[in-house]
């Protein structure tokens, strides 16, 4: 059986303990008043007992120990170990007969009764005044004031550095792009251009007539290392020539009516 621990009728609730406790205390209060009213009736019924008594002291024994006898009832009456020890026990014999609905209700307190410890308090106290001084410290430290300005510098070495290397990686491409644009290069991309053009050239005659042989390119030539001009020019007269055999066997081939 598990009952809610914030129903009203739930046994070990709190407000339900505090309404046995008073309903106890009433109870407890209400025997001692009773006994009180028999003992007021005996104690005023002992002295004329005790009056009788002093008059026959031949009924009675003499004590001569009686003090020390009521002394030891009131020490072994008063204990407060021999009390603590019966409490033990009690709570024990108590423990093994009753049964608790839920331990969830001896969590449960008010919010009064939650007292912090000190020791808790004193941490949170270190830590909010460790993070203040941290920051007052953080702003008037020298080393930190230091230091932050040479990351500054280190940064600022850093920009120019890749601003120098762009520079001369693009002045690099400059100079690439003058010396292509030299007299060397200039005859280098002209030759080409030309060989490109005989080629083209002697594909055209090919296709206009597969039937006739083409002259291929005369073998012992000269070089444009040596004698760049002369050879230049060579190359210009067979071609020349080369084209004109072309044109007299192509004139002599043509249908003549006459």
């Amino acid at each position: 059986m598990n009952i809610l621990p914030h129903k009203s009728y739930h046994v070990y609730n709190l407000k339900n303990k505090e309404r046995e406790r008073e309903h106890r205390l009433t109870i407890l209060r209400q025997r001692a008043k009773q006994r009180q009213a028999v003992t007021g009736e005996n104690k005023d019924e002992l002295p004329e007992e005790t009056s009788n008594q002093n008059t026959d002291p031949i009924q009675n024994h003499i004590n001569f120990w009686a003090d020390l006898e009521k002394e030891s009832l009131a020490v072994v009456s008063t204990n407060p170990e021999y009390e603590a020890e019966k409490r033990a026990k009690e709570k024990k014999w108590e423990k093994q007969f009753t049964m608790y609905l839920g331990d969830v209700v001896k969590e449960q307190r008010p919010w009064y009764t939650r007292v912090e410890s000190e020791f808790e308090k004193q941490y949170k106290e270190e830590q909010i005044n460790g993070s203040k001084d941290e920051g007052s410290v953080s702003i008037y430290d020298p080393l930190l004031i230091m230091k932050s300005k040479l990351d500054k510098k280190s940064k600022k070495k850093s920009k120019d550095v890749t601003r120098e290397k762009r520079d001369r990686s693009y002045n690099r491409g400059k100079e690439s792009n003058s010396e292509s644009s030299s007299p060397s290069s200039i005859e280098k991309l002209r030759s080409e251009r030309l060989a490109r053009e005989k080629k083209e050239r002697l594909r055209v005659q090919k296709l206009l007539n597969p039937g006739m042989a083409i002259d291929s390119e005369p073998a012992g030539r000269y070089h444009s290392q040596f004698n760049p001009n002369a050879t230049k020019a060579a190359h210009e007269l067979s071609e020349q020539s080369s084209s004109d055999r072309y044109n007299n066997r192509y004139r002599s081939r043509r249908y003549k009516p006459y």
